[in-house]
């Protein structure tokens, strides 16, 4: 059967509003991977590395009700991760020593072991010296309607 957006567009909703993942009470976290990695279905949180240098820890993301659309011109529909007053944005401290490659993003739960995203750079970014800042993308997820079966 094909389905329509009567079944498909709930789809998007329950994902931003499910209070067991991305609707969370408490935060749930955006981290800066910082080892190589192949994006996969199957990553677990221990398959990364995920920066705990000073001002480059994961940030938290604004919890409750993360926003939801459909994208006009795909028909995709959206969720997108509410960011935090000041972004999605890190920047090394005085005294940092670098380098640090990052090489993308991930999203924990609030414990930061229960890995539900990632994000790769298409080009790593190496952060080298005091006072370089590094902002995420829009983060969240994409799911193409039309392949629901």
């Amino acid at each position: 059967m094909k389905t329509t957006r009567t079944l498909t567009d709930p789809i998007a909703t329950g994902l931003a509003e499910d209070v067991s993942f991305l609707a969370a009470a408490s935060s749930n976290r955006v981290g800066l991977i910082v080892a190589n990695f192949d994006p996969s279905i199957d990553l677990i949180f221990t398959d990364l590395t995920i920066s705990v240098a000073t001002g480059l820890t994961p940030i938290n993301v604004t919890p409750g009700n993360q926003l939801e659309s459909r994208d006009p011109v795909t028909g995709e529909l959206i969720v997108t991760l509410r960011a935090p007053t000041g972004g999605w944005r890190w920047e090394t401290p005085v005294g940092f020593v670098g380098p640090v490659t990052v090489y993308g993003f991930s999203l924990t739960d609030n414990s930061g072991v229960v890995l539900m995203a990632t994000h790769k750079l298409a080009n790593s970014i190496i952060l080298t010296d005091p006072n370089q800042t590094i902002f995420a993308p829009d983060l969240g997820f994409r799911i193409d309607p039309s392949q629901i079966h």
